[in-house]
Parts: C-alpha cells; sequence; structure tokens
C-alpha cells in the first residue's frame, strides 16, 4: 500500500470532532470486492459461534436488519442457503455454554476480591444426532 488514499476522509474517532448539521450519524454500507461464497461461510460460521442453531440462522437470512444475508439468499437460492446451513451444523455443532457462579465467601481470598476476577468459561460442542 502506497499510503494515497485519493478520496478516502481520514478516520478521526467521533469523540473527537464536532458534530456537523450534515451528518447523519448513520451507519452505511458499501460494496466492495470479495467472494459471495467465502462470505457467506464466514458469516454461518460467526452466527454459528454465537449459538444460533439451524433454524435460527435461517431466519436470519429474511430479518430486515440484515440486508446483506437478505442479497446471499437471492443470490444463491434458498434451497443452497439452507444446505449450507445444515452441512455447516452437521460438522461444526452447535457451541453451548454452562456458568456456575459460586458466591460463597469462603471460595474468595481477600486479595482476590479487591482485584479483578478471572472467570473462567467452560466451553463445550453439542454433538448433532
Amino acid at each position: 500500500m502506497d499510503g494515497d488514499f485519493g478520496t478516502w476522509v481520514p478516520k478521526v474517532h467521533p469523540l473527537a470532532r464536532d458534530a456537523e448539521a450534515e451528518d447523519p450519524f448513520e451507519l452505511s454500507g458499501q460494496v466492495s470486492e470479495g467472494d459471495p461464497e467465502v462470505m457467506l461461510e464466514c458469516l454461518l460460521q460467526e452466527f454459528l459461534w454465537m449459538g444460533y442453531g439451524a433454524e435460527a440462522l435461517w431466519r436470519l437470512f429474511d430479518h430486515p436488519n440484515y440486508p446483506l444475508l437478505t442479497g446471499l439468499r437471492e443470490r444463491f437460492g434458498d434451497a443452497a442457503i439452507k444446505n449450507r446451513i445444515d452441512d455447516l451444523v452437521a460438522r461444526c455443532g452447535i457451541p453451548t455454554f454452562r456458568e456456575s457462579i459460586v458466591e460463597s465467601a469462603e471460595d474468595v481470598d481477600e486479595e482476590e476480591a479487591s482485584g479483578p476476577m478471572l472467570v473462567q468459561i467452560d466451553c463445550g460442542v453439542m454433538e448433532r444426532g
């Protein structure tokens, strides 16, 4: 990269700049180059890793807040999307999380109580039957 960004506006943190009347403070997207197959796979994996099951993943492709997923559905078709979801769930399973909260004062000494506490997360993958 040669550092010439042409007409790109330099990034400035929102708290470091003044509000301007013509700034709508709205998020907007731009079309960019890329492989739609890879994008679909990455998005499906991301939502799967957040704990979405096959049915919940499928419903996202109809949700108005996810126009990118709607576009991918139009590009690949319903059957292809459903097959990709089923294949991914079969290969990876659906992550599940368990939490244990210990509230006994005996389990926490004074030094630990005054500083940051370590919270261990046990992640497991549910097998698909």
